[in-house]
């Protein structure tokens, strides 16, 4: 428990489970792409304070949802994300390399940045972005492979495809991962 102006009584404000993949998810993945998408999707006039409110929020969340793969590596029996992402195989190619793109622009934002990335604006796609009179960011990111993401879409796939993995319509499903754990036992 935090300590400050409220005396501490041992009582706790919280529990986060981050060593569990649903708890990591549940409070701290899922919100960071949530704020993401709220800024990015707010009708504003974009400008550069808003540029960089939407890149914060966007780099967050994609640091956590690659962490996402972190977590979901041992239950598959993995030891690094980068291996989870490949049990995608061929069959989910097009979701795969969005994982590893977002993984890609995590890992510039943690280390040296190695892909060249470029922001502009859109108009907004009916069926993707919320109603608004004012334009959205694109940010672009070349990946060391030659491929051209738009990050602000890539996080948002990567993102639907953690909500699949839990719901159990993604490719790999954390309950058909438990389901094979506990019947090994």
């Amino acid at each position: 428990m935090m300590t400050g102006d409220v005396p501490d009584q041992g009582v706790k404000m919280a529990e986060m489970y981050l060593d569990d993949i649903k708890g990591y998810w549940k409070a701290l993945s899922a919100p960071a792409y949530q704020e993401f998408w709220d800024e990015y999707q707010r009708d504003t006039k974009p400008d550069i304070a808003h540029l960089y409110k939407v890149y914060r929020r966007l780099i967050c969340a994609a640091l956590l949802l690659n962490h996402q793969a972190d977590k979901a590596a041992p239950l598959h029996g993995l030891q690094k994300g980068e291996k989870f992402i490949d049990l995608l195989g061929d069959e989910s190619r097009e979701i795969r390399l969005k994982l590893h793109a977002c993984r890609q622009f995590a890992n510039d934002a943690k280390h040296e940045m190695k892909r060249i990335q470029e922001a502009s604006v859109r108009a907004r796609a009916s069926g993707f972005d919320k109603e608004g009179a004012c334009e959205v960011f694109e940010i672009h990111m070349l990946s060391l492979d030659g491929e051209l993401y738009e990050m602000c879409r890539t996080v948002t796939d990567v993102f639907w495809f953690w909500v699949g993995y839990f719901d159990g319509k993604s490719p790999l499903s954390f309950k058909k991962a438990l389901a094979e754990k506990y019947q090994e036992i």
